[in-house]
């Protein structure tokens, strides 16, 4: 009876193999509550795995570091993330200079990422986006500029001069969404603004202040309307708000990685990095749908190892 006994303790203590996803974002100073906005969103699609049994028969659990949204902070952080073997994906960075910082060393290492930051190609090595790259940015905000009547807008790409800025009926800005805000102030009040993804971050509402009225910014990530009422319903019990572009952005992210490790986990071999890799490449070859539309790898450059791969999603127009 007591050998019984001492084997039924032993089973009941097992817990099942598990393997760790990443995420980078800011979690303090000025990017703080984009940080808090996508977490929730990818937590709930590691509960909703999790409590389907898991992903390849293991349980899945997110490691979360803290970028502060700088560069320099986003580089060891990832640094962190590549040295855990249990880290078979990463989300993340959320803006595009963090991105651009942290992309390669998670490349160096093996390490699937997928950005939720507009990236051109030099900035995603090894990487996948589910974000709009920049020049896909550019020609939808030039032609809602010229659907309003605007010949020919300027694009802004740096700060060092905004008092300088000539006048213009209608800009673009692509940049973070600080610069937007002070981009914004500097602006005539009758002038049309549309920016890229990162002045949907409420950094910019909170710094523009009565100039972010009207601004209109594009990202592939959707809007709550339209969205799955379960999940919207599922996402602000747990945030207190509703969605964000960029949270279902996290989602999507998420979902496709969880997908990509399941796949993986169907090999001979053990999971591992380069099997999630392979993963992804075939689920978006084949055509992976999210809740932001499908995500199909348009383009793949792998003359130099590793590649980067991106995808051309819809563009959505939001407005403060």
């Amino acid at each position: 009876m007591a050998l019984l006994l001492l084997l039924a303790g032993g089973c009941y203590g097992s817990t099942p193999p598990m393997v760790k996803l990443g995420l980078l974002a800011p979690f303090e100073e000025l990017y703080r509550a984009d940080g808090y906005a996508v977490l929730p969103a990818v937590q709930l699609a590691i509960d909703q795995r999790n409590a389907a049994g898991g992903v390849a028969g293991r349980r899945v659990t997110l490691v979360s570091l803290n970028d502060n949204g700088r560069p320099d902070e986003a580089l060891r952080q990832a640094a962190n993330l590549a040295v855990d073997e249990d880290v078979l994906g990463v989300i993340g960075p959320l803006h595009a200079a963090t991105a651009a910082a942290a992309g390669p060393t998670l490349a160096e290492q093996g390490l699937p990422w997928l950005s939720l930051a507009s990236l051109a190609a030099a900035q995603q090595p090894g990487g996948f986006s589910l974000e709009a790259q920049p020049d896909h940015l550019l020609a939808h905000a030039e032609a809602l500029l010229h659907a309003d009547g605007v010949a020919d807008p300027l694009l802004v790409s740096g700060d060092a001069a905004f008092a300088d800025l000539p006048r213009a009926s209608g800009v673009i800005w692509l940049g973070d969404a600080a610069g937007g805000a002070r981009l914004a102030r500097q602006l005539d009040p009758q002038a049309l603004l549309v920016g890229g993804p990162e002045l949907g971050s409420t950094v910019f509402a909170g710094r523009a202040g009565e100039a972010s009225a009207g601004v209109r910014w594009l990202s592939a990530g959707p809007a709550t309307d339209g969205l799955p009422a379960d999940f919207v319903a599922a996402y602000q019990q747990v945030a207190g708000a509703p969605p964000s572009p960029q949270a279902v952005l996290a989602y999507d992210a998420a979902n496709l990685l969880l997908d990509a490790m399941e796949l993986a986990g169907q090999e001979r071999a053990p999971l591992s990095r380069p099997a999630v890799l392979r993963a992804l490449v075939e689920l978006g070859a084949a055509g992976w749908q999210g809740l932001s539309g499908p995500v199909v790898w348009q383009e793949a450059i792998c003359a130099a190892q590793p590649c980067w791969l991106r995808r051309d999603p819809p563009l959505v127009t939001h407005r403060w």
